[in-house]
């Protein structure tokens, strides 16, 4: 029989993949016929995705998928952004770049193959993601840095998924990424500070989005009767 943690899980994976869209309501006797699970069951799956601000309950009006609060994900950049800025620094003062830089460089030629100029990424393409910004963390001897903010990020993927399927800039990704090498490679702390905050700091894409996605998935737009 399925798991409380099962559903939840499930549940997680479908709205951070858009399964469920921002503000996409989900009915409670849906997921029982769907999970084979009892209404108990499903209302605790839930009750955690509320903790973890993926949805929202509304009595007496249902259950909500959380809309995206761009303040919340420009907290969760700023974490990440830090952490990643304060290892390039350790990096460059260790004088290990190359080892660094090397290490990232097979990351972009697997994501290279990935891609296979496709407009849209895979699973596999932002676990390649992952791992070349690890890369940074485990050259500056805190790999387990990530881990910290870790519960977060499913906040920043969502976004990124709803963004990267409408700016179609996935190929652009690559290009940071080799830039980042670049500049971290030549040691220049000014350059790599900057491409690096470009790469992370994507709120300002927001503005691109047209006014129907700005009022159906942004909380900054979107007001509750």
């Amino acid at each position: 029989m399925i798991t409380n943690d099962e559903i939840y899980e499930d549940l997680c994976s479908k709205i951070e993949h858009l399964v469920y869209l921002p503000g996409q309501e989900i009915s409670e006797s849906e997921l029982c016929r769907q999970y084979g699970a009892s209404r108990h069951m499903v209302r605790a799956a839930l009750s955690r995705l509320r903790n973890r601000r993926l949805v929202e309950i509304y009595p007496q009006r249902g259950t909500y998928v959380s809309l995206i609060d761009l303040d919340y994900i420009s907290d969760i950049m700023y974490l990440r952004e830090s952490i990643e800025q304060e290892a390039v620094q350790r990096i460059i003062d260790q004088g290990n770049q190359e080892d660094v830089c090397r290490r990232m460089e097979g990351f972009i030629a697997e994501q290279e193959k990935e891609l296979r100029g496709q407009n849209l990424p895979t699973d596999r393409f932002f676990y390649l993601d992952n791992e070349f910004h690890w890369c940074l963390l485990k050259g500056a001897g805190v790999p387990g840095t990530s881990q910290l903010i870790s519960e977060l990020y499913i906040h920043f993927r969502r976004w990124r998924n709803l963004e990267l399927g409408r700016t179609y800039r996935v190929a652009g990704l690559i290009d940071q990424h080799r830039e980042i090498v670049r500049c971290l490679r030549s040691g220049d702390r000014k350059a790599t500070r900057k491409v690096l905050h470009d790469h992370i700091n994507t709120v300002s894409i927001y503005e691109t989005f047209s006014e129907e996605d700005k009022n159906s998935y942004f909380l900054k737009n979107r007001k509750v009767d």
